[in-house]
């Protein structure tokens, strides 16, 4: 809940944000003082016709505590192997990710969730890449408050093919390459930053400030990164590949 005593406007940030034709440099933005003050910037920059893909991205902040950013636009792969396209522009980047479609409410309670609780709620899993792009001059080196308001940087999500329930568990040490117009940008381990593609997960589901309508039923939830965050220098055709296995192609035109 925002404090009544804040003189913070999120409809100003928000609107700062939407009518940027340029990255802003953060001293030049009001900034939010809570974390309730950045996510009510964040309800504001996602339009409503965006909101049958719904979905977040989650993290921790610098105190450990869970938040989560808004995904939009949410862009779904078709079966055809086709790329789903997004806008490309010079200091964009991306992240290769396990991805969610929950198959049931995960509404805020005082007992919290267990590990497995969570898992339950989880309908699919999925190969998935975050498009980051932030508003902000500095991105996420900006005051993280404000960054937070940003939707942590995400400029949108491709959801890609259904993976096997095994990989809530397994997916660290998989093999991971991901090319733009057949060029390496990375190629290694899969590597999720706390070593579980759940653990940010379970931890938004447990923090009880969050709102009643957030982790519902067909939302989708991104979880971290498993290669870090990869610039993308030029427009092109982005490929992840998992395991050897499951591949999803982004175009950025």
């Amino acid at each position: 809940m925002i404090d009544a005593a804040s003189t913070f406007d999120p409809a100003e940030l928000a609107q700062r944000f939407a009518t940027a034709k340029d990255r802003i440099a953060a001293a030049q933005l009001p900034g939010p003082e809570t974390i309730a003050e950045a996510i009510a910037v964040q309800a504001l920059l996602v339009t409503p016709e965006e909101a049958p893909a719904s979905g977040y991205k989650v993290a921790r902040s610098p105190e450990g505590v869970g938040v989560a950013g808004r995904l939009s636009p949410v862009a779904i792969a078709g079966p055809d192997g086709q790329p789903v396209t997004f806008r490309w522009r010079k200091g964009l980047r991306v992240e290769a990710e396990i991805g969610f479609r929950l198959a049931s409410d995960l509404p805020p309670r005082q007992t919290g969730y267990s590990r497995g609780e969570v898992i339950a709620a989880i309908g699919a899993v999925h190969l998935g890449v975050e498009v980051l792009d932030s508003r902000i001059e500095e991105g996420g080196k900006a005051p993280y408050l404000l960054f937070l308001a940003d939707r942590l940087g995400n400029a949108g999500y491709a959801l890609g093919p259904e993976l096997p329930r095994n990989l809530l568990d397994g997916a660290e040490a998989r093999s991971l390459e991901v090319s733009l117009d057949g060029a390496p940008l990375f190629a290694g381990e899969a590597h999720h930053p706390a070593g579980d593609v759940l653990a940010w997960l379970v931890g938004w589901a447990n923090e009880t400030q969050r709102a009643e309508d957030t982790l519902a039923t067909g939302e989708i939830v991104t979880t971290g990164s498993l290669c870090g965050a990869l610039d993308v220098a030029a427009p092109g055709r982005l490929e992840v590949r998992l395991d050897g296995s499951w591949t999803l192609p982004v175009r950025f035109e």
